[in-house]
């Protein structure tokens, strides 16, 4: 342990920016060898008080008659952190200059000569000069100023002066307004979590402000001081108010944010609050914590970090509760106390608690702990954060094995199996450490995190958030919450929501994992070996639902019946379909968008009508056949009219359309509105007229935009390349892409884009923009790169520090039987898919559709392709190649720091 002490100067006027440097740099060498958090923030602290201490003297010395004649009126006042000597190495400074009455010369003078040279040092000073009766009327208004007077310290000058103002502050102020004072700092504090994060569990949290951050402490001794008349945890804890244990906990929760702040501000070189990912992986190297087979050092450093911040916020959560003020009323039924629940519970101060001559016995039944939380559901009242901290504790010594019984498994199966306060009773569960023991595999990912960009929350978050997700699809009133309201089954249904994820952490494949643990609790539980065999399937198929809709084509028959093969039976169907839905919806906000449900939707309503009603899913044949002659006659009608009013020559309609319909997929008259079809049928047939037809519409059904290109099939093929790369340019994200080319040449190619660029629906400048651009490359009128060249972008986002994971090029002639389809996985970066397409347009490969998804931090771009003569490429040697080549384009287009074309 670093035991050595900063160096102060003489004065504040003497100390130079480098000397300030220096001192920062030697607190930075005692935190490197072991100092503690509060050794540095205090040091610093210190620091300070010596500078501000000899300039404040200074300023007086050098004033003239009249201001070494009234400084006795004035004194310097530390507030804020720096007034709990808890001052970071580059934390704003707040300092105010008290006076007794109006002494303005002085004031002002003493004003200027410190704080302009804090200022002229690069600090960020908040500053005030205030007499006493001016701090006690904005104390009683402002809640921030009352709080810095809470937390304030003398500096220098007359100390009489501050503490004529801390007597008055405790008497007009906290005395009187404590109750209101408490109240409202909740509210604020409430305020901050809706601001910074409802949970503790972000990956890149803010230190200080989430939930489980500095500022629950703050809020404790905030508390304390107008409650009880204690401002630090140790004097909380002295005074009987906190248990010795509660205390430990947080004073080490406090010592490691402190210490963790240090490291974040040195680095940065200035304030800095967020726990970036790269700052987790330097953090995790400094904490001498190595990479495991089955887990990060960085997943072990915030395994750490979420452990204290839970234990933080718990403890605070529980205090605040036992400071509230009660009503007479709830202090006139603590004499007459409502009646025992089932001999053992009682509703108290509106919470579930349990008295304690009951407490020892229902800590000792395993039976009676599960009742406590149906209790807590049934009546919809909380249990009383004392008691889940007891039984936190308790069950730390009881095996495991005392939960594997009938009875315990059926009560823990009822919890499961009623929709409403599912996740609320599994995550007070989760807090009192007793889903662990009813679910053993949920005490290895307990703040364990993911590290990627994809997942927002740790394991454990995830998964309880999975199963809200879940259960909220009850008030849904679109085919999901159908689907759901179906299920008769939901405990099987949602065991499996909770433990899809909980093979992560250990070595090997986390589904595979999951299933192993799906068959330990389906034993533990005495499930049937019909829902034995239904967990562990859904447990470990979890992601085949959402690989198959967002990565494959949903109108290939192929697709559907494989799919279908796979679930066997509708009601593993219907379950795959929630837990699917339920997963993507609890990795983050917006992660499941109306395009992703609509795809699920799809593949959903496909398979369930080919297991249900024996339907053949919809083929790619051609579809005049298919349309309905009413809506035949309805596409003519609106033909002949738009026709008229754009001018197009007017044919033999009937005919002609007839012919359009014969060389076009089903899935494409299946899926086109009558206008959408005629608009598309009107540009064909004035294609001699305008070679090049391109509009873009807005999905507001799926929340995308839409672009259509209608033109002659070139002589020089790359097209889908022309036009990716242009809507790579201008910023917009490819979802879908379908080509076709019919047999009399024509080109009807249809993209589903997210336009990043816009807040909902785009504008109509917007889609002419994009349609004006992707025409004029189409003829030629400029290029691809010249496109890149004029809307050359910012990259605003940044590299994850783990690097770039290695690309992965997989080929499968199985999928389909009329195309083989490309799967890239590699690190996305604007202008990817235009690289990839442009080495399959070398590689004289014909693409007849493109998807873009996702795997965690990877881009996975999918393409249905054929060789020149529209084969599949079924050469072993030839796949290889084509794999070798697109890997080998990947890995330059990344290499190159920057691009002048592409």
């Amino acid at each position: 342990m670093a035991t050595g002490n900063p160096i102060f100067p003489n004065s504040l006027a003497t100390v130079s920016s480098q000397g300030l440097a220096e001192q920062r740099q030697a607190l930075q060498q005692r935190l490197k060898e072991g100092a503690t958090g509060g050794e540095i923030v205090q040091a610093f602290s210190d620091f300070m008080d010596a500078l501000l201490i000899a300039r404040f003297r200074e300023v007086i010395q050098e004033g003239h008659a009249e201001i070494r004649a009234s400084w006795q009126q004035c004194c310097l006042v530390a507030m804020g952190g720096y007034g709990r000597r808890e001052l970071a190495p580059y934390s704003d400074i707040d300092v105010m200059v008290l006076t007794q009455g109006n002494q303005g010369v002085v004031a002002q003078t003493l004003s200027k000569g410190v704080f302009h040279r804090l200022w002229d040092l690069g600090f960020q000073v908040g500053h005030s000069v205030r007499s006493i009766a001016e701090c006690l009327a904005i104390a009683e208004t402002d809640l921030s100023s009352c709080t810095s007077l809470m937390e304030s310290r003398f500096l220098g000058g007359n100390a009489a002066v501050f503490q004529e103002l801390q007597k008055k502050f405790d008497r007009r102020i906290l005395k009187k307004q404590s109750k209101r004072f408490i109240l409202d700092k909740i509210e604020e504090r409430q305020q901050e979590y809706a601001k910074f994060g409802e949970t503790i569990f972000l990956l890149e949290p803010n230190i200080k402000k989430n939930k489980g951050g500095l500022r629950d402490i703050h809020l404790v001794q905030w508390i304390g001081q107008a409650r009880y008349g204690c401002g630090t945890l140790q004097e909380l804890s002295n005074r009987g108010i906190f248990e010795f244990q509660d205390y430990q906990v947080l004073q080490d929760a406090q010592e490691f944010l402190w210490r963790v702040r240090g490291f974040l501000h040195f680095d940065a070189g200035r304030a800095q609050d967020i726990l970036t990912f790269d700052d987790q992986v330097r953090l995790a190297e400094i904490y001498g914590l190595s990479d495991l087979p089955n887990l990060l050092a960085v997943e072990q450093f915030m395994q750490l970090y979420f452990r204290h911040t839970m234990g933080l916020h718990d403890r605070c959560v529980r205090f605040l509760e036992k400071t509230q003020e009660r009503s007479w009323v709830d202090r006139m039924r603590r004499w007459w106390p409502n009646s025992l629940i089932e001999g053992n519970f009682r509703i108290q101060d509106k919470r579930l608690t349990i008295p304690s001559e009951k407490l020892h016995g229902v800590l000792e039944s395993p039976v009676c702990l599960l009742r406590l939380f149906e209790i807590s559901r049934d009546q919809a009242v909380p249990i009383d954060a004392r008691i889940l901290n007891e039984l936190s504790q308790h069950l730390v010594t009881v095996p495991n094995e005392r939960f594997h019984t009938k009875e315990v498994s059926s009560l823990f199966r009822g919890i499961l199996n009623r929709p409403g306060q599912i996740a609320e009773t599994l995550e007070a569960m989760h807090q009192a450490s007793l889903l662990e023991k009813l679910v053993p595999a949920f005490a290895r990912v307990r703040g364990l995190m993911q590290f990627n960009q994809y997942h927002k929350f740790t394991v454990d978050k995830h998964s309880l958030l999975a199963v809200k997700e879940t259960e909220r699809l009850q008030e849904d009133q679109g085919l999901v919450g159908e689907v759901y309201r179906e299920i008769p089954d939901k405990d099987i249904l949602h065991l499996a929501v909770l433990l899809h994820d909980l093979g992560k952490g250990r070595p090997g494949d986390h589904s595979k994992i999951g299933q192993e643990i799906a068959h330990k609790m389906a034993d533990r539980l005495g499930l049937s070996e019909k829902e034995r065999e239904e967990l562990a399937f859904l447990v470990f198929h979890h992601l085949v639902m959402s690989h198959t809709a967002f990565r494959r084509d949903l109108n290939d028959q192929k697709i559907i019946l494989t799919f279908a093969r796979k679930m066997k039976t509708v009601e593993v169907l219907q379950k795959m379909f929630i837990l699917t839905v339920a997963d993507i919806s609890a990795v983050g906000p917006e992660v499941m968008t109306m395009w992703k449900e609509s795809l699920l939707g799809e593949l959903y309503s496909r398979t369930y009508e080919n297991m249900v009603e024996g339907k053949e899913p919809v083929k790619t044949a051609r579809g005049k056949t298919v349309l309905q002659p009413a809506v035949r006659k309805t596409l003519l009608e609106t033909i002949a009219i738009q026709g008229i009013e754009l001018s197009v020559p007017d044919p033999d309609w009937a005919s002609w359309v007839d012919e359009q319909l014969s060389q076009l997929p089903e899935w494409y008259i299946a899926s086109t509105s009558v206008e959408q079809m005629a608009a598309h049928f009107l540009a064909i047939r004035n294609l001699p007229a305008r070679p090049t037809h391109v509009e873009g519409r807005f999905n507001v059904a799926l929340g995308i935009s839409e672009y259509v290109l209608i033109t002659r099939e070139q002589a020089k093929p790359g097209l889908f390349m022309q036009l990716t790369g242009v809507l790579a340019a201008l910023g917009l994200e490819v979802l879908n892409a379908q080509i076709m080319t019919l047999a009399d040449g024509t080109v009807l190619d249809l993209f589903s884009v997210n336009d990043s660029d816009c807040k909902g629906q785009p504008s109509d400048y917007r889609f002419r923009e994009v349609s004006q651009e992707i025409q004029s490359v189409v003829q030629e009128d400029y290029s691809v790169d010249q496109v890149f060249e004029r809307r050359r972008r910012i990259n605003f986002g940044r590299q994850f520090p783990i690097g770039r994971r290695s690309t992965e090029v997989l080929m499968d002639n199985d999928a389909s039987d009329s195309y083989t389809v490309i799967d890239v996985f590699a690190d996305d970066k604007p202008g990817l898919l235009f690289v990839l397409a442009k080495t399959l347009v070398q590689l004289h490969l014909s693409i007849h559709m493109a998807r873009i998804g996702t795997r965690l931090d990877q881009v996975v771009d999918v393409f249905y392709v054929t060789d020149a003569q529209g084969d599949k490429i079924s050469s072993g040697n030839e796949c290889e190649h084509i794999q070798n080549i697109l890997g080998t384009a990947v890995d330059e287009f990344w290499d190159k720091d920057e691009h002048g074309s592409l």
